[in-house]
């Protein structure tokens, strides 16, 4: 079964992201103390760790997956076209929204790693955040379709 690897949140939009072995997890709004998921269909960002490997591989380069700035990362877990599905990671049930489309920042982390990030959901995948809960780093994760 897959695992929640790491969790990292941004205290304002631009400023690096903060690790958390941890973290509360709000209905409705996403991350205790992260600037960036108060939007309704993106309250949370995941990325998998198999889709990051692949990224860098495509680019020969390997990189800390925090340059991908999304909040959570798992393992061994297939976002392409699971949007409607549901995550859990503990007792967090987050509902996927859609992909997380890489953006120019990629470039500025490594060139060539945004067009390596856009095939088949790389870029991790956005939900909304069905109940309030604490979440930690080894925690299981698990997409059901």
């Amino acid at each position: 079964m897959a695992q929640l690897l790491n969790i990292w949140t941004k205290p304002a939009k631009g400023k690096q992201m903060v690790s958390h072995k941890y973290i509360e997890c709000i209905i409705g709004e996403g991350l205790q103390g992260c600037a960036g998921g108060k939007a309704q269909h993106r309250q949370v960002t995941v990325l998998s760790l198999a889709a990051w490997d692949d990224a860098q591989e495509e680019i020969g380069q390997q990189l800390d997956p925090m340059f991908r700035r999304a909040n959570l990362l798992v393992d061994q877990l297939d976002f392409e076209d699971s949007e409607g599905k549901i995550l859990t990671i503990g007792d967090l049930k987050v509902e996927i929204t859609g992909e997380t489309k890489p953006c120019a920042q990629m470039d500025e982390v490594y060139q060539g790693l945004r067009n390596a990030m856009k095939p088949k959901w790389r870029g991790g995948a956005t939900g909304k955040v069905l109940n309030s809960c604490t979440i930690a780093i080894g925690d299981s994760a698990q997409l059901q379709y």
